[in-house]
């Protein structure tokens, strides 16, 4: 059978695509200003979980967000209409939208028609779920929000927050694990190249603490668990005394410009979201392919697609999930992809300050890696008392303290079980 021409435009590399906004939500802060504050102080705020019982678990402890008040960012009767799945990503949008001075449709800016959402999240409204069959459970059917139909799935953060902007293009869920808020960026800067949209909120939402979706976790051992009485030490990239990673909730959306768009209407922008990579392991659904071949070359290939020299590559803000398996893997993959600058190159792990929220992870990572560019300075890997013997010898930069310098050109990593992997190139904007 004869295959008929593809319908996907073609990309053009030379359409740049530029961060102007960015809206976070997470444990060490919500919103750009307090994020930044939390990942300078580089205390940890994982502590032991209050929203329901953990001690039937091994680990009892994550990185919730305590500060988030829904009526900050919308009005009392769209926070009862929404699970906090779509609150977030709600809250995340508007933030970005504000700090990015873009208001769909307003001159200068682009049409509602012409702005796509791309939202990455591993469980969606999994926590909102799991207490409504609570309550059928204990009361029937009748005991059920009526809104638990429209609230579960991946697309109910981005369709909610598409009605309330008035904004008409393309939504796209990715639910790629840990990889999914990556995923959501890539394909928005994708489309941004192709001509489909001139510019798109993207990034990821992830709200899994909830005894079930915690619990499933812990069940297969993929949790921290040593240290419930000391849990501001229980996340620990590529230390030797890693034993597993701690979950956390959060949200970040970034606003991503054409760069004619952003330069017509003046736009202050953070950097450019310069390439993209992805590729699957075929490996195992829990385990990370051990010699981090296929993490590797989805960091190699996002380098060559922002046409970018590994030796270029100034700071890696590394997934480093703080697992035992992972954070070594990960570190083969980046000595793969970066070759001779592996050894020099300053690389952290940041999730003992935001926990690792899923498939939001990559999002907030991202957004972390352009105040990076913009701010001058890297932040450490909290907790990396002991480095791993192996990850030390191939990635000797990994960062104990905060660095200061010029970062201009930086790698973000994300993977995700079933062996899907994630990497986002972001480099200062010239001039």
């Amino acid at each position: 059978m004869t295959k008929g021409p593809s319908t996907r435009t073609p990309l053009d590399r030379r359409r740049r695509a530029w961060i102007t906004g960015l809206g976070i939500v997470s444990a060490v802060g919500v919103g750009r200003e307090a994020y930044w504050a939390g990942v300078r102080a580089a205390r940890s705020p994982v502590r032991r979980i209050d929203r329901f019982d953990p001690s039937p678990f091994r680990s009892q402890v994550a990185a919730q967000v305590d500060d988030f008040d829904p009526l900050d960012h919308m009005d009392a009767r769209a926070a009862r209409a929404l699970d906090r799945f779509s609150q977030f990503g709600m809250a995340a949008g508007r933030m970005a939208l504000d700090d990015a001075g873009l208001v769909p449709g307003r001159t200068g800016a682009p049409a509602p028609d012409r702005i796509g959402i791309y939202l990455g999240s591993a469980l969606g409204g999994i926590a909102f779920a799991e207490r409504q069959h609570e309550r059928y459970l204990e009361r029937g059917i009748r005991a059920v929000a009526p809104t638990l139909a429209l609230a579960v799935f991946g697309g109910a953060a981005p369709a909610n927050l598409g009605i309330a902007l008035d904004v008409r293009g393309p939504i796209l869920s990715t639910a790629n694990s840990c990889a999914s808020g990556a995923n959501a960026l890539g394909e928005a800067l994708n489309a941004i190249r192709a001509g489909e949209v001139d510019a798109a909120i993207a990034g990821g939402v992830e709200v899994p603490l909830s005894p079930l979706a915690f619990g499933a976790f812990d069940l297969i051992r993929a949790l921290s668990n040593t240290r419930n009485d000391d849990p501001g030490h229980a996340a620990r990239p590529f230390d030797a005394g890693r034993d597993g990673f701690v979950m956390g909730e959060g949200a970040a959306l970034l606003v991503l410009e054409a760069e004619d768009v952003a330069v017509r209407r003046g736009a202050l922008p953070y950097a450019e979201l310069a390439g993209y990579g992805a590729t699957s392991d075929a490996y195992h659904m829990v385990q990370p392919r051990p010699d981090g071949s296929e993490a590797g070359r989805a960091a190699a290939l996002a380098l060559a697609d922002a046409g970018i020299d590994a030796c270029a590559v100034d700071y890696v803000s590394a997934h480093a999930s703080s697992t035992p398996i992972g954070d070594v893997a990960e570190a083969r993959a980046l000595a793969l992809a970066l070759g001779e600058r592996a050894g020099t190159v300053p690389v952290s792990g940041t999730k003992a300050l935001t926990g690792h929220p899923l498939g939001a992870t990559g999002a907030i990572e991202a957004a972390m890696s352009a105040l990076v560019i913009r701010e001058g300075w890297a932040p450490p890997s909290v907790n990396l008392d002991e480095p791993d013997p192996e990850t030390a010898t191939l990635l000797p930069g990994l960062l104990r303290t905060g660095c200061a310098g010029r970062f201009a050109t930086v790698l973000s990593t994300s993977f995700g079980f079933g062996g899907l992997n994630a990497a986002l190139v972001l480099r200062a904007i010239d001039g």
